[in-house]
């Protein structure tokens, strides 16, 4: 606790000053869309407004998503500097939350939990962030360790989408339908989309449909080599009011993105699809019993799919045509209980639950060689990577909050136990005998309390602990390039731990919103690649190098946030955030790579009849806590910038037009981000991020 105090020592103090002349808002003021009027359910697993919840959680929602023209998971929380992420359109992309991310984040979809990924090229994880904004009612980011309630993977936190109803959609009319035409020109995405609910025989049934073409986000000096990029989204959802108090929902969700790439120097080609499809049924009753008040059942069947089809030329008189698949099909079963106890003196509300999930990760990779004569060498010789795995985990929770008669304070306790298992699919290209079967399992408690100063002020404090299983791709990776490398599987890998502790206050007026928090979280058993040997090879100065994925002992991360929100008067609106992360190596002292330096963003906003005009600054310090690399050296540095943004919506009658304008001064700025661990020597310019660039969404509801 030690990092907290003094961080709150430094921080909060004049953050309370600063605002305490307006903590006493203007009671005749309207009552704006804050924050504190957002219901969010990742934090507890139950609805809960974001101004009460003990935890720090940052929304997107539909709203936010058409005002901002956001189109996909690498710009939804482009002005939270808690979040980041790794990818460009078209590409792979992910979050990194409070300097983690990847596969140390659950991904909850509708209920679902979301495929894994998969280490990439240029370090990339690919397999997740495959959906389209268009169907997002709301996307979710709880941060800190959340396996008391997820289970494994919610070593960082927990990424939840939900996606529109029909109810939702028909709330006023029985029929709704809209057309949605967009462009963005940082990858000159053309976008068009519909979206059409109605009352079918009390079934409420909407369709969702989405399709976009683009090419490249080119950096500043668009110097990126081209490929084009398509993507087509299909969302079917109905559901039926089967008594008073209970309902039905059946979802049908798939996504396609394909990549296509030629490069002009040697003709090698690329054509990477991703596939995702889901069906789900639930089934909700609020109708009462002596065991629960609510009952959620969920059911579900999801597969993905990613297909990368490669030719590669060889200097040697050769080429290659790779196929390389990655493939996982996940079936899950959940449900979910809430019961309310009164007593005497305290109010309980009780969530508890049970979840089974079943995985089937296949990596197939395939080469033909065809000589320069057209000669076939061989077709489809099966390559390593790793051999596949068969995963199952089962979770048991339990969720306490607590309510208490006449005290200000209220708590919330949860515990949560999981078993997995773990086996490596049989492979002839494999030798068995270095793959061990995994059967672990972990208990997973949170412990938060909420002290309600006034009506207006709400200081919250929680431990949680979160957990990993080592993931398939790193237990069982053995593949390698001769005579360079050689990656060596390890069975043996324990799970992934962490703990964190977070302290935090948040403000709540008609016209002040503000959520200030402090963490300090610690991760036991992290793994990451390590050098195991090295030995002589054929060729005279050259070692092959022997790399395993092992266990160290231990990385610590802390930091705070800050989120402020103040409304001047009917017309202006300003929002502030900022954060700051450190984080190191345990065992060496080394930095980080996935910690980001100080950043903020500042939105100013005025509101004038049916038009809204955003002012929004994006600003980062320079970057210069860094890795060392083996010889002592610094790593890659980054200079602090500042960036400018401006967005325009307008309403006439059933027209909706959003605009907006990326780095309105067209500055060269680079991310940290995206350079951090590589040298010190290297140039940046393919890193840079785009100029100024327009993008505008026209949406026409009938």
């Amino acid at each position: 606790m030690n990092k907290i105090t003094s961080h709150v020592s430094a921080v909060s103090l004049a953050v309370v000053a600063s605002l305490s002349g307006t903590v006493s808002a203007n009671t005749d003021a309207p009552s704006k869309e804050f924050e504190g009027d957002t219901i969010v359910v990742s934090a507890t697993r139950s609805e809960q407004s974001l101004g009460d919840v003990p935890a720090s959680v940052s929304v997107v929602d539909a709203s936010d998503i058409e005002k901002f023209v956001f189109t996909d998971l690498g710009n939804l929380f482009k002005y939270d500097p808690s979040i980041t992420a790794t990818g460009q359109s078209g590409e792979a992309q992910t979050l990194n939350v409070r300097g983690m991310g990847g596969n140390r984040l659950v991904y909850v979809k509708d209920g679902r939990r979301v495929n894994d990924g998969y280490a990439g090229g240029g370090g990339f994880l690919v397999g997740r962030g495959y959906f389209d904004t268009d169907s997002v009612a709301q996307v979710e980011v709880a941060k800190g360790a959340a396996s008391s309630l997820y289970g494994s993977d919610a070593l960082a936190g927990i990424v939840v989408i939900t996606t529109k109803d029909p109810s939702a959609l028909l709330a006023s009319n029985d029929f709704y339908a809209d057309l949605n035409i967009g462009y963005d020109s940082s990858n000159k995405q053309l976008k068009l989309g519909t979206t059409v609910a109605a009352d079918l025989n009390d079934w409420k049934t909407s369709a969702a449909l989405t399709s976009r073409k683009g090419e490249e986000t080119q950096n500043f000096a668009e110097t990126i080599p081209g490929f084009d990029s398509d993507a087509l989204s299909i969302l079917l959802k109905t559901e039926n009011e089967l008594t008073s108090n209970s309902n039905i929902k059946f979802v049908f969700d798939r996504y396609e993105q394909t990549y296509e790439q030629t490069n002009s120097v040697n003709l090698d080609t690329t054509t990477d699809k991703n596939t995702s499809t889901a069906i789900s049924a639930e089934y909700f009753s609020s109708l009462e019993t002596s065991f629960y008040d609510q009952v959620r059942l969920l059911g579900y069947v999801s597969q993905y799919e990613q297909g990368s089809d490669q030719s590669r030329a060889s200097t040697r008189g050769y080429t290659d045509f790779n196929d390389y698949r990655f493939e996982q099909d996940i079936w899950g079963l959940q449900a979910q209980f809430d019961k309310t106890i009164e007593t005497s003196g305290s109010n309980h509300s009780l969530t508890y639950g049970i979840e089974f999930d079943q995985y089937n990760t296949e990596r197939p990779r395939y080469k033909t060689r065809v000589l320069a004569d057209g000669t076939v060498d061989f077709t489809d010789q099966q390559q390593k990577a790793f051999p596949g795995a068969d995963t199952d985990l089962i979770g048991v929770y339990v969720q306490d909050q607590i309510n208490f008669s006449d005290s200000p304070i209220s708590l919330i306790a949860a515990l949560r136990f999981d078993s997995y298992q773990m086996s490596a699919k049989d492979n002839a290209v494999y030798d068995g005998s270095e793959f061990k079967d995994v059967d672990e399992q972990a208990i997973s408690p949170k412990l938060a309390a909420t002290f309600k100063l006034n009506n207006a002020v709400n200081l919250y404090a929680q431990y949680m602990q979160g957990f990993k299983i080592p993931p398939h791709d790193q237990a069982y990776q053995s593949h390698g390039v001769e005579p360079f490398y050689q990656i060596l599987p390890n069975a043996d890998l324990e799970a992934e731990e962490s703990e964190s502790i977070e302290v935090g206050m948040k403000i709540n007026t008609d016209d002040v919103k503000v959520s200030l928090a402090f963490f300090d979280s610690s991760f036991e058993n992290f793994i990451n690649t390590q050098i195991v040997k090295t030995e002589p090879t054929y060729i005279p100065g050259v070692n092959k190098a022997f790399y395993q994925y092992q266990n160290i002992d231990s990385v610590s991360i802390d930091g705070w946030e800050l989120s402020a929100s103040y409304w001047m008067n009917d017309q202006w609106s300003a929002k502030l955030n900022l954060a700051d992360t450190s984080g190191k190596n345990d065992e060496t002292g080394n930095a980080l790579t996935s910690i980001s330096p100080l950043s903020g963003s500042l939105l100013v906003t005025h509101y004038q009849d049916n038009w809204q005009h955003t002012l929004a600054l994006r600003a980062a310090k320079a970057m210069t806590d860094v890795e060392t690399n083996g010889e002592g050296e610094k790593t890659a540095q980054s200079n602090g910038y500042g960036v400018l943004d401006w967005y325009s919506q307008v309403e006439l009658d059933q027209w909706r037009v959003s605009m907006g304008i990326s780095n309105l001064l067209d500055k060269e700025y680079v991310d940290y981000q995206s350079i951090a661990g590589q040298s010190e020597q290297a140039t940046y310019e393919q890193y840079t991020q785009p100029g100024r660039s327009l993008s505008i969404n026209v949406n026409y509801a009938f």
